[in-house]
């Protein structure tokens, strides 16, 4: 008897334990997301990343059922924000709202981080480029400012959002197709460079249509071209550098690719549930408008389309730097193979 009763205690202590560790379980396995989320934006407040963060980021809370903070982390263009999500982002409550200065860090020598160590959770849309001038500058057309950069290298200053973005390969495409050659200004994002050619600090800009149509409008700036082979639509007035440049025409349209990624190491379940969420957000009409608003190009890509079409512009982004000089490493090195 005294044995039958120190085995049922055993059982009832095991029965106790096993309920204690359901509890938990269950408790610890809520489905994802259970508490508020950070998105870290590797660049200054009110440059293209955050703008387009900005606009899609308040839809995705709602679809997700959490709420979700921004962060804006600049520098080292956009790999400080990448590297505090890859140290403290693997429970997938903080992620990084990033762009194309992704595939440039390992071959500018900035960090080496690539966008194969992050998985893309969907890329949301591309922007425009475009070179624009303070008010009062001398050059009207771009071809004015062009043969200055031809005939006096390193004379102009281009304010760019730092190294490796968008706006500084630009310039190297000028340089390798144009022979236009620039003194490139680096700033911690692409509204502290349009700041500086408003203030005619500089004399000029590459910088995403996105951040600068206000100003545009407003007369604070003047735009001399977009990267593209056809007018922007709605803003048919800028020439297309494509059309102004036949050479040029094979890099373009040349524009940045902006998504949400989080690191390689996170749950699948957190992958599947933002994506599902973002998926959502990018066919509610606010982003819609938004997106048209901004004349932003709307892309829907997640997963292995979206791993695809980063691997391709990578590719023709980097030994575009690279054979303009531009880059300290080349694209071989790190397997990148040539477009």
């Amino acid at each position: 008897m005294k044995k039958q009763k120190i085995v049922l205690l055993a059982l009832t202590i095991m029965l106790s334990s096993l309920l204690t560790l359901a509890v938990y379980s269950s408790a610890s396995a809520q489905a994802y997301p259970n508490k508020r989320v950070n998105v870290i934006v590797g660049f200054a407040a009110g440059g293209p990343t955050d703008i387009i963060a900005r606009g899609i980021l308040p839809i995705l809370q709602e679809k997700i059922g959490v709420g979700i903070g921004i962060t804006n982390m600049p520098g080292a263009s956009g790999a400080t924000a990448a590297d505090n999500v890859m140290r403290t982002g693997k429970d997938g409550y903080t992620l990084f709202f990033g762009s194309e200065t992704m595939s440039l860090w390992q071959v500018m020598d900035i960090m080496n981080l690539a966008p194969k160590d992050f998985i893309p959770v969907m890329l949301v849309s591309q922007a425009i480029p475009v070179l624009a001038v303070p008010p009062d500058s001398k050059y009207k057309t771009a071809d004015e400012l062009l043969k200055v950069a031809v005939a006096n290298p390193r004379q102009l200053r281009l304010a760019t959002a730092g190294p490796g973005t968008v706006p500084h390969v630009s310039g190297m495409i000028l340089d390798k197709e144009l022979a236009a050659k620039f003194t490139y200004v680096p700033f911690q994002g692409g509204r502290p460079a349009i700041t500086a050619v408003m203030g005619s600090q500089v004399d000029a800009t590459i910088e995403m249509i996105q951040s600068m149509s206000e100003n545009y409008r407003a007369k604070q700036l003047n735009i001399l071209a977009s990267f593209t082979n056809e007018p922007i639509k709605g803003l048919e007035e800028i020439p297309a550098l494509g059309k102004l440049y036949p050479k040029l025409a094979s890099y373009l349209p040349y524009g940045p690719y902006f998504g949400l990624f989080v690191t390689k190491d996170v749950p699948a379940e957190v992958v599947t549930a933002l994506e599902k969420g973002m998926t959502e957000a990018l066919k509610d009409p606010r982003w819609v408008e938004y997106a048209r608003k901004f004349f932003l190009l709307p892309i829907e890509l997640g997963g292995a389309k979206a791993r695809d079409f980063i691997d391709k512009w990578t590719s023709k982004s980097t030994w575009a730097a690279f054979e303009a000089g531009g880059t300290k490493k080349s694209p071989a090195e790190f397997g990148i193979p040539k477009p």
